[in-house]
């Protein structure tokens, strides 16, 4: 008896699912501007057909672009638009520029070693105790992607999981790595460790097409970039 009642209350539940799918498996690009626009209405207009108000908007504003260039005003004045779905219409192009404006104003670039350090040695401020392994994944002009802490351990060691960098890495879509460890009682020198491992996970991650730049070591305010001593720099190449 509910369910019964469920459709008939929303007949276009259907419609709207498979909407819904087509928009997860395809993206934007599998569906035409209407059909996008629909979507976006589910959400002012939770119990009507809103693929007629879509072609509506286009029909009056002649393109996606014009739509959502449209005031809230002129909005108002198309059939089926309400002031919830004249407000979500406003307000999709405004976060959009301003997705857009944070994502390039909030890049941070570490293709110089010194500004690869610093960021690093802010990472590990007040970790003065646990030996933390930091992956840092860039774009192939040295934008940070992502810095994934991908291991902590004891005071004097820390375990990388192989399968974890590679699955982190190609995940981020790196192109490049970055890697950064501390040594909470030492100094920041790499030991025969660090060298064997920086070594193994080049061999690894150049497997896959993405390079290892470099291997940053902490100890207090300390630093040491690898890939800038030389008899350490041909572990990068």
């Amino acid at each position: 008896m509910s369910e019964k009642r469920k459709k008939v209350d929303n007949p276009h539940e259907n419609h709207r699912a498979r909407l819904r799918e087509t928009f997860r498996k395809a993206g934007v690009d599998g569906m035409p501007d209407h059909n996008l626009l629909e979507l976006l209405l589910f959400y002012s207009i939770p119990r009507k057909d809103t693929n007629e108000i879509a072609h509506r908007l286009l029909s009056t504003f002649g393109s996606l672009s014009r739509v959502f260039d449209a005031s809230y005003e002129q909005l108002l004045e198309v059939e089926g638009i309400g002031e919830s779905s004249a407000l979500l219409l406003s307000i999709f192009p405004a976060v959009c520029r301003r997705y857009i404006e944070s994502s390039v104003s909030g890049k941070q670039n570490l293709s110089d070693p010194a500004d690869a350090m610093a960021y690093v040695v802010k990472k590990y401020y007040g970790n003065n105790k646990l030996e933390t392994f930091y992956m840092l994944c860039l774009d192939g002009v040295g934008n940070l992607i992502n810095c994934c802490k991908m291991g902590e351990g004891s005071a004097g060691s820390v375990v990388v999981d192989k399968r974890s960098i590679l699955e982190a890495a190609l995940r981020n879509k790196a192109d490049k790595i970055i890697f950064a460890h501390n040594h909470p009682n030492g100094v920041a020198a790499p030991s025969r460790d660090d060298v064997v491992l920086t070594s193994e996970f080049c061999t690894l991650l150049n497997g896959v097409g993405i390079r290892l730049v470099d291997h940053i070591i902490v100890a207090g305010g300390d630093s040491v970039s690898l890939a800038s001593v030389d008899k350490f720099r041909a572990l990068f190449i």
